[in-house]
């Protein structure tokens, strides 16, 4: 069969803050019948999914269970990656942030970013739901409360690094529309192009 070249794909990073849930199944299956019908194709096909161990749900959720953050996503990830290979998942690589690799290549790619400009401290502020981990303005509130879980939110700052995209903008435009296959689905192109770029 002729090799019809490279072919890369990944799922969300399933947030290990709580047990899985259907929606990490739905995913990881939706995602392994593309990558199975990419490579019955003739594409040379990487398929990567894992998990998302960082941020205060987390570091809260392990405080109730009396475990250290890394013991509780130790075990969350376990079951995750578990749920993939009982469905007999055909991924590629399982990428854990709290990995080894990958903290080394994040701290990497970081570096060389900041040093080129690409990145600057700043900070956002607004309303936080800490169980959404959502930032929201006053607008977006529904009777004074989260818009997505309707609990309570709290004023909050938060210092953190920005990336420049406006640095690269045009590039990527231009690469998006002439390359149409680039980012699929079309909505999802279509919300990286709006919210992102134009």
């Amino acid at each position: 069969m002729e090799n019809k070249g490279k072919y890369y794909l990944t799922t969300a990073i399933a947030y290990t803050s709580g047990k899985p849930h259907i929606g990490n199944s739905y995913e990881i299956v939706l995602a392994d019948a593309i990558a199975r019908y990419k490579r019955a194709a003739g594409y040379d096909v990487f398929f990567q999914t894992g998990t998302d161990e960082h941020g205060q749900k987390i570091e809260l959720k392990a405080q109730e269970k009396g475990v250290s953050p890394q013991e509780f996503v130790d075990d969350v990830a376990g079951q995750i990656k578990d749920i993939c290979n009982i469905l007999n998942t055909s991924y590629d690589k399982f990428i854990r942030t709290t990995d080894e690799d990958h903290t080394k290549q994040v701290q990497k790619m970081f570096r060389r970013f900041y040093d080129q400009g690409d990145i600057y401290k700043g900070s956002y502020e607004g309303m936080y739901c800490t169980p959404c981990e959502s930032f929201w303005t006053e607008s977006q509130l529904v009777d004074g409360k989260c818009p997505d879980c309707g609990r309570e939110v709290k004023p909050a700052k938060e210092e953190a690094y920005f990336f420049k995209m406006s640095k690269y903008a045009d590039r990527l435009i231009e690469y998006i529309n002439s390359h149409p296959d680039f980012i699929q689905p079309v909505a999802r192109k279509n919300e990286m192009m709006n919210n992102f770029l134009l």
